[in-house]
């Protein structure tokens, strides 16, 4: 079982939707699979917004680890309980630690 950290930086309206199903066909492979939401993908972090709410709805009921960038959510008004409750929200720091040290795969979208 690998250990894969998918990056997506677009929106869930502009093509973020790869590193969502490429998760869950990584996951249903038994693979540990980590989403890590950066720059325009953190908007599938944003609670009330249907498609991505249920891209990580879908990916929380799979197994599929969910995180977003503090910046990026900051910086597109995505904050306090406007995150959808099954994301993590986490700095940049701890990207490079998964990347690093915490998988044995990344790959970036």
């Amino acid at each position: 079982m690998a250990k894969y950290v998918l990056i997506e930086t677009k929106s869930p309206l502009d093509g973020g939707r790869w590193a969502f199903e490429l998760g869950q066909q990584l996951r249903d492979l038994q693979h540990d699979v980590t989403i890590y939401l950066l720059q325009d993908g953190v908007f599938s972090a944003r609670r009330n917004f249907k498609t991505g709410e249920a891209l990580v709805a879908d990916a929380s009921k799979r197994g599929v680890r969910v995180v977003a960038d503090e910046v990026s959510l900051r910086q597109r008004g995505v904050v306090g309980d406007r995150v959808a409750k099954d994301v993590e929200v986490r700095e940049m720091g701890d990207l490079v630690d998964l990347m690093m040290e915490r998988s044995d795969k990344a790959i970036w979208h």
